[in-house]
This record gives C-alpha cells, sequence and structure tokens, in this order.
C-alpha cells in the first residue's frame, strides 16, 4: 500500500466521521426532535398487526386442537374431554411464551377465534415455568372427574327415559291397535 492510497483512507475517514458526526449534531441540537423515552413511564404505541403474546378466550374455545396440529414447535399444549352435550370441554390449556416464536398460524387456524395475539411484549423472569401461560386454572383431573359425573348422570337420566319410554310402548302393544272395539259378548234371550 503506498504513501497515497493511505492518506485517501485517512481523508476517507475524516469525511465519513463528520457526515455521521453532522447527523448526531442535528438530532442533538434540534429540541423538537426528541429521540430518548422514558421508557417506565411512556411507552412506544404499538403498530396494528403486532404479534404480541398470545391469549385464549376459553369461554369461546372448542377444543378443536388445531391450534396444536399447526404449531410447529409444539409450545401449545391442551387437554379436552367429551361432555354430557357431546362437545369438547377444555380440561387444560397452556402455552409455552418461551419457546413460541409468533409465527400466528396458530390464530389463522383457529375456527372460533378464540386465539389472539395481544400487545402484551414485556415478561421477564427469572425461572423458565414463568413463561407457560395457564388458561384454566382449575386443575385438569378435577374438570375430568366433574366431566365424567355429569356424563354418567346423563347417561342415567336416558336409561331412565328409555325404560319409561319403552313400558309405554308394551302398554301400547297391549290395546289393539286396529282401531274397533272388542266384540261384546251377547246376552242369552
Amino acid at each position: 500500500m503506498g504513501l497515497k492510497a493511505y492518506l485517501d483512507d485517512i481523508v476517507e475517514a475524516v469525511v465519513t466521521t463528520a457526515k455521521g458526526m453532522r447527523i448526531t449534531a442535528r438530532y442533538g441540537v434540534d429540541p423538537k426532535e426528541e429521540t430518548t423515552m422514558q421508557y417506565p413511564e411512556e411507552r412506544w404505541e404499538i403498530p396494528e398487526g403486532y404479534r404480541g403474546f398470545l391469549h385464549n378466550d376459553v369461554k369461546k374455545c372448542t377444543a378443536c386442537t388445531m391450534c396444536v396440529k399447526v404449531c410447529p414447535i409444539d409450545c401449545i399444549s391442551l387437554e379436552s374431554v367429551r361432555g354430557a352435550d357431546k362437545r369438547m370441554v377444555l380440561a387444560s390449556y397452556d402455552i409455552n411464551i418461551g419457546r413460541c416464536m409468533y409465527c400466528g398460524l396458530c390464530v389463522e387456524v383457529c375456527p372460533p377465534k378464540s386465539l389472539k395475539h395481544t400487545s402484551g411484549y414485556e415478561m421477564a423472569s427469572v425461572a423458565r415455568g414463568e413463561l407457560i401461560l395457564h388458561f384454566i386454572e382449575e386443575d385438569a383431573a378435577e374438570i375430568k372427574a366433574r366431566v365424567a359425573r355429569q356424563v354418567a348422570e346423563a347417561a342415567a337420566k336416558a336409561a331412565e327415559a328409555a325404560k319409561v319410554e319403552a313400558q309405554a310402548a308394551a302398554k301400547a302393544a297391549e290395546i289393539p291397535s286396529s282401531g274397533t272395539k272388542p266384540a261384546e259378548e251377547k246376552k242369552p234371550e
């Protein structure tokens, strides 16, 4: 490398530094331009379409498991049981936001639209277990036991109703169904 190339490099370094300092000085001196945000008190406005933490409205959720099937990293887990009315009842619904990559696939495939992205983005924690969001507070075993009791009660009611219906059908079979009255006995004259 010659002396001319060395001096050209020095000139280029001074020129580019001057350009950078000019931009910095323009923002640093202009009182209208405020670039520092006082973070805990002030926050950026979240743009529409931002994909923050996931939230599931368990009252609307049908336990179809579409979100679990489409999740590429298996951060969503749910347990469900079939209730007395033949609909699925959620026993547990958990999302591990420590693993979630916020791709939005689960939100797109959710039929009842119960799963949504929130605007939340702050969840610092010391333990990984704190990053698992539990949407159903009741224990899954308790829910399963309660639903099993409801199913058993419904089955008992259905069996009782079928028994009453069978008795009514048997009673109806005893009466002639031809619509004619039985022949009257003739009196001797």
